[in-house]
């Protein structure tokens, strides 16, 4: 059984091993470093696809291959930048969600508002905050990440305006971006990840 992100006068969140943590509403000067709401396991939206990347049935991971797939040109879909968004865009509240970079020789990921420009080059140019491990250095914008990881664990505080970026087997920061959000912000993969 899965908790509701809200009942009555107290606020569920997910600790990072899923337990339910119930806080009550005069706690919030604390609510927030607590822990981050997830509700759901991430999946990808294979309407966005690069037709490079292909994803697993179960939409939970991406590969890249160099000869693109015969797909539909459709508007949502990447066309120049291989990346692919989450299925789940969001609006409000605190999510996380940890993605497996392992094998990965370089990637991209973070968040992106939902109507960035997803045809031809323009897509890092502007609403991207993001992390890269890009030894190579191919990839577009995004703070960098020198040493190999193997997971990444995204922290998305829509209503605070930050995005954090730390790997959680060393318990290590990466980074963090503060801005606004007024946009629905989508998880987004790039490249050669996951």
């Amino acid at each position: 059984m899965r908790c509701k992100s809200e009942i009555s006068q107290a606020h569920i969140y997910y600790n990072s091993t899923d337990r339910c943590v119930i806080i009550n509403n005069n706690l919030t000067r604390i609510k927030a470093p607590i822990d981050f709401v997830s509700s759901a396991p991430m999946t990808l939206d294979p309407n966005t696809a690069h037709p490079c990347l292909v994803l697993s049935n179960d939409l939970t991971s991406v590969r890249y291959i160099s000869d693109k797939q015969p797909l539909p040109d459709n508007q949502e879909r990447f066309d120049f930048c291989e990346c692919v968004l989450g299925s789940e865009g969001f609006n409000s509240g605190m999510h996380f969600w940890e993605v497996e970079v392992k094998e990965s020789e370089c990637w991209s990921l973070g968040v992106t508002t939902e109507l960035n420009q997803r045809k031809g080059r323009g897509f890092f140019m502007t609403d991207v905050w993001c992390v890269k491990y890009d030894p190579y250095r191919l990839l577009g914008s995004g703070f960098p990440i020198e040493e190999h990881i193997v997971r990444v664990r995204v922290d998305l505080d829509y209503d605070g305006g930050t995005v954090s970026f730390s790997d959680p087997i060393t318990n290590t920061h990466l980074h963090a971006f503060t801005t606004t959000f007024t946009d629905v912000i989508f998880p987004f993969f790039c490249y050669d990840c996951l």
